[in-house]
């Protein structure tokens, strides 16, 4: 029987815990970039609509004629030519569809 030697040869894939951990740490990172980025983006738009809406609020608390049944011209057009109020002909000149955004302004 004849003796064989080993040879060994060194795994040039092998990573160490500490480097494993370095380089995960480092695509990680690299992948969360365009999630910052989104997230800027997004929330520049979102205080946008935050400002605007707080804009309209403080113009709504100062106004003389805070609701529509209470203002002259609204009562006018029903009396001239609008009908009743949820009528079929107001129904469609006046009434908008309802979007639902609190979930933008959070």
């Amino acid at each position: 029987m004849e003796k064989q030697s080993y040879q060994y040869i060194e795994n040039p894939l092998q990573v160490t815990r500490r480097e494993f951990i370095t380089i995960g740490g480092m695509v990680v990172a690299f992948l969360a970039i365009p999630t910052v980025w989104i997230t800027l983006v997004t929330s520049s738009s979102s205080r946008y609509l935050q400002a605007r809406t707080k804009g309209l609020y403080q113009d709504d608390t100062k106004a003389a004629v805070r609701v529509s049944h209470a203002n002259k011209s609204v009562a006018r057009y029903y009396k001239e030519f609008g009908g009743t109020p949820l009528g079929h002909i107001s129904e469609e000149l006046l009434h908008t569809k309802y979007i639902n955004r609190t979930k933008v302004l959070s």
